[in-house]
């Protein structure tokens, strides 16, 4: 055997324990038991509030939301330059704004000065046409319109053949082709009948816009009413007592008294009653 047999021999004999320890942890670890992580004591429960949150579809859309306020964050930080981007349309948005609520004061402003010039320099029609008329009437004029006032206001009696008027209106008695007796109108020279009568007039008379005509018919007397554009029909006169009022035999004449009306008949006897 030579010598380099020898050491070849000795190295692998001082080699071989070697190998042997370094195998020995191996076997050690792979026969040694293996222990749960439930068994450990140094793990604690998670309460409320505590550890991760799961993501639910109840709290997607709020986890969604926190994902990208945290990923613009971080994108902001790494690029400050985006921030002031950010920050300029704001600005100008508010401006605008400003701008437009400026033009809109601007034009009421205009609006309302304008419609007060135009209400000074042109007055609507109808009070202009009063101002007028009565700047140009003279003093003759009102005293002749104050006069006609009253006189519409006032009373009127006259016999068949007279006439009473009212507000520029004439309203006469008239007998017909007939015979029968008709109170007529008359302005302006145009006529229209109002109505007619059943019995023959005895007197007309007026009081402010109520007509009344006392007549004779069928052996006795009656009063007929007529209330001037009142757009109803004549009607007969009534008393206290509801009824048609009137008496026998024939009326001679009558006379206004304040609201009421008193007749005369043939004999000398009278009667009045109210009429308002």
């Amino acid at each position: 055997m030579t010598t380099n047999d020898q050491g070849r021999r000795r190295h692998a004999s001082h080699a071989a324990p070697a190998h042997g320890a370094q195998k020995a942890p191996s076997a050690r670890r792979a026969s040694a038991p293996r222990r749960l992580a439930s068994e450990s004591t140094s793990i604690e429960t998670i309460r409320t509030g505590q550890g991760a949150r799961v993501t639910t579809r109840k709290n997607a859309a709020e986890a969604a939301g926190r994902a990208r306020k945290s990923a613009e964050q971080r994108y902001l930080s790494r690029h400050p330059e985006a921030r002031a981007s950010q920050v300029g349309p704001k600005r100008s948005a508010g401006r605008t704004v400003l701008l437009v609520i400026a033009a809109i004061l601007v034009l009421a402003l205009v609006f309302a000065l304008g419609t007060c010039v135009n209400a000074m320099l042109f007055p609507p029609q109808e009070e202009q046409g009063t101002t007028d008329q009565t700047l140009h009437l003279t003093e003759s004029e009102l005293a002749m319109l104050e006069e006609q006032e009253a006189h519409d206001k006032g009373q009127e009696v006259v016999a068949p053949d007279g006439s009473v008027s009212r507000a520029g209106v004439t309203y006469s008695l008239q007998q017909q082709e007939d015979g029968s007796w008709a109170m007529i109108a008359t302005e302006n020279g145009s006529s229209s009948t109002l109505f007619v009568l059943e019995g023959t007039p005895v007197t007309l008379a007026r009081s402010a816009d109520l007509l009344l005509v006392v007549e004779n018919r069928d052996g006795g007397w009656d009063v007929v009413c007529y209330m001037i554009d009142g757009h109803s029909d004549a009607t007969y006169l009534v008393g206290s007592d509801g009824q048609q009022w009137g008496g026998e035999g024939d009326a001679a004449s009558a006379e206004l008294s304040g609201s009421s009306i008193r007749v005369t008949d043939a004999s000398g006897a009278t009667s009045e009653t109210p009429f308002e």
